[in-house]
């Protein structure tokens, strides 16, 4: 099973530095862990065409998309907007979330406004998901052709609330056959990334069916085996031998 997906930032902010993107490396770790894959991260502004352009080019490519941010209740949260456009939907008032801001913004010693309310607005077809931290929710639509987009807030840790409160233990039942790849690293020290691959040039080291790659900082080297599931053997196989090639180098425990 190769089930991919593709993430879509959306935000001034985050083309400019003001705000530094972690969704990437958060959500392909956790798609990682049930044995999915991000496949491509884009970063985009605020701009109804480009948002609708960049999410319909992405689910021509995969079958589960990312869009993240612009779900606030300011005049730049277009988000929504944007997808209603691009997917022919109405965007609607969710009560249950209306009533969960309420108490929200009571909790917080604050009365909620006409405008605050902007932030449960969702599609037509949206499965609502809950924010347990945040304000906006996230939402899930289920499109032709086994498509699903999901919508996210863009604060870390709403995202990071809805991806592990509602997504993945979701996205685990939809995909209870996928199997994570499988990984070993080995790690050395005192030697850079041209002289190993020296070594293992010199030897002929050219694992089949195993990706190689290479992450240097700090003096050392970091080098990861990946391989599919099913294939322990070849790379247990792969490991043992890039360690006795290695072995004069390799890091200490």
């Amino acid at each position: 099973m190769n089930i991919q997906a593709e993430l879509i930032s959306i935000g001034n902010e985050l083309l400019s530095g003001r705000t530094l993107n972690t969704h990437g490396r958060d959500l392909g770790e956790a798609l990682a862990a049930i044995g999915l894959q991000l496949s491509r991260d884009t970063t985009i502004p605020d701009d109804i065409p480009v948002i609708g352009s960049a999410v319909d080019e992405a689910l021509a490519r995969v079958d589960l998309v990312f869009a993240s941010g612009g779900l606030g209740p300011t005049i730049d949260d277009i988000t929504r907007d944007a997808l209603a456009k691009l997917l022919n939907q109405k965007v609607v008032i969710d009560q249950p979330t209306v009533d969960y801001l309420k108490e929200w913004y009571e909790q917080r010693g604050r009365t909620i406004t006409l405008a605050s309310t902007r932030q449960a607005q969702v599609l037509e077809s949206a499965v609502v998901l809950p924010n347990s931290v945040g304000a906006a929710p996230g939402q899930r639509i289920e499109l032709p052709q086994k498509k699903i987009l999901f919508v996210l807030p863009g604060p870390p840790n709403e995202f990071n609330a809805i991806l592990s409160e509602e997504i993945i233990p979701w996205l685990k039942k939809r995909y209870a056959d996928a199997r994570p790849r499988l990984v070993r690293v080995v790690c050395t020290q005192g030697i850079g990334e041209s002289d190993i691959v020296t070594i293992l040039e010199a030897t002929g080291y050219e694992p089949q069916g195993i990706d190689l790659g290479f992450y240097p900082g700090m003096g050392k080297v970091e080098i990861r085996l990946a391989a599919a599931p099913g294939h322990e053997a070849r790379i247990e196989e792969a490991e043992q031998t890039l360690r006795e090639l290695l072995a004069g180098h390799l890091e200490l425990s």
